[in-house]
């Protein structure tokens, strides 16, 4: 795709999401939408552009960091993609890698030496050259393990000890002149390309401060936006908290149009307004006051659909989302939260009788109008690689949710409505994050479903950026959550979740060793996938995790809904795939056909 950091933070890790999380391959597109493209589609050809003017979106949070090695939730992430490039990236339409600031790659017979060479003449924002020791220094600050990272969860390759024990370990990479780069896998390793496209840093800006042991708090959001130093289409230029980040076109960007006469990018800037949540994001897209409305609630639908002649603009239906929301209780035996609750969550009967008591199509019919499926898979059908239909599916059942709750020996023994557990109510509280209206509606459903066994839900909606941190980083204290993450076309990228050591592991995180007979499991199917190079095999593999991860329920999958975006008309090379970022993976192509100048 031509995405550039995103093929190394959303498909290439799994990245929290403040939105709803997007995907392809489901329900037919709602009447009259436009469809993005699907996945495997050839990639729409690019018409030439014109230089000047600005595109105009928003969001839902402010990020939490610049850095973009540090950056594990969207609201960061999605901002830095229009700032660094890697060696290659994912095309969204055809989902097969591509060279980016890379010319050349060449790999040996066994598969496990790979050479990348970079383009003539690259040139970082500030103009200094981007070289092999750029690269070099990326690689070192990856792997050291002071840096806060989840990017060795999916770049490490595991390697059998002679005791008999597997580690993790990164692979060998070393400088071969300037602009050559050499990788050595340690074994065969079927998501290399994942792990070689991770975003290339600027050496001479970044090197102090990672020998000082500051890389982690370097090029944080209180940066001066002078101090940034890019290779992709666009740089900060401003940021005002709670307002707007806006950014500006990079002169030294190395891509030019498919015919090879514009450099890119097109347009002068590029500005992202930071709304309260879904409902003023959607009023400020009616009122004009920005250009791109990136998730549409589906309740909003009707209403934008019959606007769009006058507005000017084009609804899309991108469709049924790669990524996943879910509810997830708290099994962390290190966490503050109530160990007494935790005992009760880390019984897989309740987590199961939580599945049953959730009412799906009812979220589906009142607040995704239809447009969404229930989801019971950490796999969304719209990945037709891997996807398993056939997992277990704890429907709506009440009274299943029941037998399982007394199973386990609840009971409402004073009558007040709540069941007890050894003695103590169960009440526990949801957070889900305040921006986003239709997660707050979801909670709301999941509360009112689970009191109807019996269960004390409650929920309360905080920031985006408060929400990561409770869950992210010790004490861990929260009880249940109502969240999303990004999904993408290979399992391996979910391995900063699944693998019991993960740092997005989010039920219990960072494990020294697995916690439960089923967590080791998951650990060595994600060790043997990513070793089988035959499609069929792996596949067949993936298939029992899938089987694993709905039996356990760490997270009580809810739906799959379609993405439904908007964009004014006089924008061109708007290309909206069912993948991750719906407007910024090709941003350096994107022009207003109403501006008027003729060179850059």
């Amino acid at each position: 795709m031509k995405l550039r950091l995103i093929a190394a933070l959303l498909l290439a890790a799994a990245v929290l999401v403040p939105g709803c999380s997007p995907t392809a391959e489901g329900p037919a597109a709602g009447p009259g939408l436009k469809t993005g493209g699907a996945v495997g589609d050839a990639e729409p050809p690019s018409e030439p552009g014109k230089y000047g003017g600005r595109i105009i979106d928003s969001s839902i949070s402010d990020p939490k960091t610049f850095n973009v090695i540090v950056a594990n939730e969207t609201s960061s992430t999605e901002p830095l993609s229009l700032m660094y490039e890697g060696l290659i990236t994912r095309n969204e339409y055809t989902l097969k890698f591509e060279e980016r600031l890379a010319e050349r790659h060449t790999m040996s017979e066994d598969g496990l030496t790979h050479t990348y060479t970079l383009r003539e003449g690259l040139k970082w924002s500030d103009g200094q050259p981007i070289t092999a020791d750029d690269v070099i220094f990326t690689l070192d600050v990856i792997f050291d393990p002071r840096t806060e990272s989840s990017y060795p969860d999916v770049m490490k390759v595991d390697v059998d000890m002679p005791d008999g024990s597997t580690q993790r370990v990164p692979f060998k990479y070393r400088k071969i002149d300037a602009r050559s780069v050499e990788f050595v896998l340690p074994t065969k390793w079927a998501p290399w390309e994942n792990s070689f496209s991770f975003p290339i840093l600027p050496r001479h800006k970044l090197e102090a401060p990672f020998r000082a042991g500051k890389f982690n708090s370097t090029w944080g959001v209180n940066t001066s936006p002078a101090e940034f130093v890019g290779s992709g289409a666009f740089l900060i230029s401003e940021y005002v908290p709670r307002q707007r980040i806006v950014f500006k076109r990079n002169p030294n960007y190395f891509k030019k149009s498919d015919d090879g006469t514009q450099q890119l990018p097109y347009l002068d800037q590029w500005f992202t307004l930071t709304v309260p949540d879904q409902n003023t994001d959607t009023l400020k897209f009616r009122n004009g006051d920005t250009d791109i409305l990136t998730t549409i609630k589906h309740s909003d639908y009707p209403g934008l659909k019959r606007g769009e002649q006058q507005g000017n603009y084009t609804v899309i239906n991108r469709g049924p989302g790669w990524g996943f929301n879910f509810l997830s209780f708290n099994l962390n035996p290190d966490s503050a939260a109530d160990q007494h609750l935790i005992r009760l969550f880390q019984d897989v009967r309740f987590r199961r009788a939580a599945s049953h008591a959730i009412d799906r199509s009812r979220m589906v019919e009142d607040i995704f109008q239809g447009m969404a499926q229930p989801s019971y898979s950490p796999v969304s059908p719209a990945n037709k690689l891997f996807y398993n239909p056939n997992v277990p599916r704890f429907e709506y059942d009440l009274d299943k949710a029941r037998a399982l709750l007394a199973e386990i020996g609840l009971k409402d023994s004073n009558g007040n409505g709540i069941l007890e557990y050894n003695g103590k109510d169960v009440r526990f509280n949801i957070l889900t994050n305040t921006e986003n209206e239709q997660r707050k509606a979801m909670a709301t459903i999941i509360s009112e479903d689970l009191r109807k066994v019996g269960l004390g839900a409650q929920f309360t909606p905080i920031t985006f950026n408060d929400l990561v941190r409770r869950m992210d980083s010790p004490p861990y204290d929260w009880e249940a959550i109502v969240l999303g993450f990004t999904g993408g076309p290979e399992p391996h990228a979910g391995s900063n979740i699944w693998k019991s050591s993960g740092r997005l592991h989010q039920w219990h995180p960072k494990q020294k060793k697995p916690a439960t007979d089923w967590e080791a499991e998951i650990d060595k199917i994600f060790k043997e996938g990513a070793r089988e190079m035959d499609p069929v095999k792996r596949k067949a593999i993936y298939d029992r995790w899938q089987v694993i991860a709905a039996e356990q329920q760490p997270f009580i999958y809810l739906i799959t809904a379609e993405g439904l975006s908007a964009v004014r008309n006089r924008f061109g090379n708007i290309k909206p795939s069912s993948l991750t970022l719906p407007f910024k993976w090709n941003a350096e192509e994107i022009f207003d056909r109403s501006a008027t100048r003729l060179t850059p």
